[in-house]
């Protein structure tokens, strides 16, 4: 699966101590397993439910309302959960605040080629296909309502940053891969490859990390 080796792939590259202090946003048995695999020994894993009815593994945080003080972790990562947010870009800032070193996000990139995707019907705009399989979450703020999927740029990326830090340079790295959900054929998916080899940032992933 090519998204989880570049899961995998960014949190090696941006955190290379084994024994950081890291709090995981959005997590399930994916960022658990993860995390364990390659040997991180202080993973807080979290995530969000409004209605606090069933016991869970994972601490209760809303992204976009960290109740932590600030730099209480070496690096927040979050993999494909802050288009959930009702807030994406508060939950951002969070994790800056609660950051002391620096913080990874993996998302879904906002390109042409998305966008057209979405107009054939290839991706979604609201993430029903969650709320369906889950019932009662798995939308906005883990809820029952279909999330926005919203997707980012650099620019926008850069230009949150800016807003609120205007006083700092901050030093910003984006990488991109692509996982190809529609298709399995072997012609179209060669096609893709060639063409991501020259409009890479046409892929459908988006890494971030805003080192601090």
């Amino acid at each position: 699966m090519k998204r989880l080796n570049f899961y995998k792939t960014n949190v090696l590259k941006y955190i290379r101590n084994k024994n950081s202090k890291i709090l995981v946003l959005g997590a399930d048995e994916l960022d658990k397993n993860l995390f364990e695999k390659l040997g991180y020994k202080n993973v807080v894993l979290s995530n969000y439910n409004k209605k606090k009815t069933k016991k869970s593994r994972y601490i209760n945080i809303l992204m976009q309302n960290i109740n932590f003080k600030d730099k209480s972790f070496d690096y927040c990562v979050a993999h494909a959960c802050i288009h959930h947010s009702s807030k994406p870009h508060n939950s951002i800032l969070e994790m800056y605040r609660v950051s002391k070193l620096g913080l990874l996000v993996i998302e879904a990139n906002d390109c042409m080629l998305t966008r057209i995707a979405c107009k054939l019907g290839f991706a979604e705009e609201y993430e029903y296909s969650a709320v369906l399989k889950n019932k009662t979450y798995g939308g906005v703020d883990n809820t029952s309502i279909a999330n926005y999927v919203f997707r980012w740029t650099e620019k926008e990326v850069i230009k949150l940053m800016k807003s609120y830090k205007p006083n700092i340079n901050h030093k910003i790295t984006f990488n991109y891969e692509y996982d190809l959900k529609f298709t399995d054929n072997i012609i179209v998916s060669f096609f893709f490859y060639i063409f991501f080899l020259f409009f890479k940032k046409q892929k459908n992933l988006l890494s971030f990390f805003i080192k601090k």
